[in-house]
C-alpha cells in the first residue's frame, strides 16, 4: 500500500512539475508565446489518426502551428524518435521550434527570424535541466530589434511585418565585423515582386538604398 501511495505522489509531482515550467518571448506587437517543458502526445496522435499523417498544420488561439514526428533510425537501438513543433503568427518573420523526445519532454527551445537563428538557443537533458546555450547574436553588434527599431525612425518601415520587408542579415567572419550587414526588401505595394533594397551596415547604421535603373527613386 505504501509503495502504491509513493508511486502516485511521485506521478503527481512529475505531471506537476512538467506543466508548471514556462519560458517565455516576446513576439512583435508585444505578443507572447509561451513554450511549455512538455509536448502533448495525447493531442497529436488524436490528430495523426484524424488525419492520416504524421507532419500537419493548424491553427489555435490565433498562432499557426506545425508539429511532426520522426521515426527513429533503421537498424539503430539507440535511436528514439523525436516530436517537433514550429510556432508562428501570420505576417511575423519570427518563429519558435521546439524539439521533444520520444516521451514529449522538451529537449532543445530556439527561434528563429524567418529561417535564421537569433538570440539565444537552449538545449535540455531528460530532467530539464540546460545543458547548452547558443548565442547567436556574438558576431553583430545590432539585433534585428535594433535594426527595427532604427528603420522605423529612418523610414517608417517595419521590419517585423513581412508585409512591409524580407530582412535578412550577412556576416561571413566569426566576429563582429564592419563588413557586416543587414539586407532588406522593400515590396511594391501594388506588386511584391517588385521592390527595393535596402542595405545597412550592421557596425556604423549606415545606410544603403539599392534599385533597378528603370525605378523612380
Amino acid at each position: 500500500m505504501k509503495k502504491c501511495i509513493i508511486i502516485v505522489i511521485l506521478w503527481s509531482i512529475t505531471i506537476i512539475s512538467c506543466t508548471s515550467k514556462k519560458s517565455y518571448i516576446t513576439l512583435s506587437k508585444g505578443r507572447v508565446i509561451d513554450s511549455t517543458c512538455c509536448f502533448d502526445i495525447k493531442k497529436y496522435d488524436e490528430r495523426r489518426m484524424k488525419l492520416g499523417r504524421y507532419d500537419f498544420d493548424f491553427i489555435e488561439n490565433g498562432k499557426n502551428i506545425r508539429q511532426r514526428y520522426t521515426l527513429p533510425e533503421r537498424d539503430s537501438p539507440d535511436s528514439d524518435g523525436e516530436y517537433l513543433e514550429e510556432i508562428s503568427t501570420e505576417w511575423s518573420p519570427f518563429v519558435i521550434r521546439k524539439k521533444y523526445d520520444y516521451m514529449g519532454r522538451l529537449r532543445r527551445w530556439s527561434t528563429t527570424f524567418r529561417q535564421e537563428s537569433i538570440n539565444k538557443s537552449y538545449e535540455y537533458d531528460a530532467n530539464g535541466k540546460v545543458i547548452k546555450i547558443t548565442n547567436y547574436e556574438e558576431k553583430f553588434k545590432h539585433s534585428f530589434a535594433d535594426i527595427r527599431a532604427f528603420l522605423l525612425k529612418a523610414r517608417s518601415i517595419d521590419i517585423y511585418d513581412t508585409r512591409q520587408a524580407i530582412a535578412r542579415r550577412v556576416n561571413h567572419f566569426s566576429k563582429i565585423n564592419e563588413n557586416a550587414y543587414y539586407d532588406i526588401y522593400i515590396p511594391s505595394k501594388e506588386d511584391a515582386y517588385i521592390g527595393y533594397k535596402i542595405i545597412i551596415y550592421d557596425v556604423s547604421l549606415e545606410i544603403k538604398e539599392l534599385r533597378e535603373e528603370n525605378d523612380s527613386k
